[in-house]
């Protein structure tokens, strides 16, 4: 329980350093949570996490292709007098890049488009069953889930709101998240899907989802390392 306590606390200080928040618009954003949930009569979770996974091949591709790319263009203005030279030199210079293609700056340039959408999608499913849904018995649970190093948002939500809360919603409120998020104003990007999503919900459901849904999950930001 200690060690899950001092992750968490790790979490909460690195991702609140990567994203600039300070501790007050932190409380700020959990305090708009609890009141999204009273007047909405739903459930919202706030994920922030920095990486939807870890990508190990995505160090072993990045250590692999400039570990050749470096030694094919060294071969041109050295020659190797010794056959074992070769070997040596491609296994010394592929353990550095691989451990310099940890850092996440190196690590994206080995990384797809594809392969970080498909991560984010299947972790912001993880998130939402484990954290949301799996505690509750009600269908009225939304969460937001955001992926630093792949620079995702990902928007769930749960059966009851998916009647009248569609697809295109959930696009608009990742588009004004991702506009202040370009201009590194992640507490007022986060702040203002937050009021958006809020407002299409008692717009289409003309009030709360459900009057009698109780306030069951955290109203706290979820901080994630991966």
């Amino acid at each position: 329980m200690v060690a899950e306590e001092d992750s968490q606390a790790e979490a909460h200080l690195e991702i609140g350093n990567m994203l600039k928040l300070k501790q007050d618009e932190i409380s700020k954003i959990e305090n708009q949570i609890k009141d999204f949930e009273f007047k909405t009569g739903t459930e919202l979770l706030l994920v922030l996490t920095n990486q939807s996974d870890p990508y190990p091949g995505a160090s072993l591709r990045f250590g692999f292709i400039v570990t050749f790319l470096v030694l094919l263009m060294t071969s041109y203005y050295i020659e190797f007098t010794h056959q074992f030279l070769w070997p040596v030199m491609f296994f010394i210079t592929f353990l550095f890049f691989t451990w310099l293609g940890h850092f996440p700056f190196f690590k994206k340039m080995a990384l797809s488009h594809l392969e970080m959408k498909r991560e984010c999608k299947e972790k912001a499913l993880e998130y939402f069953h484990t954290l949301g849904t799996n505690q509750v018995t009600h269908k009225t649970t939304v969460m937001i889930m955001i992926s630093l190093l792949e620079k995702k948002i990902e928007v769930l939500i749960d059966e009851k709101i998916k009647e009248k809360i569609h697809q295109q919603d959930l696009d608009e409120l990742i588009q004004v998240m991702s506009h202040h998020f370009k201009k590194s104003n992640f507490h007022e990007g986060i702040s203002l899907s937050i009021e958006e999503l809020e407002r299409k919900i008692l717009k289409s459901f003309s009030g709360k989802v459900l009057d009698s849904t109780s306030d069951l999950l955290s109203n706290t930001i979820h901080f994630k390392l991966n």
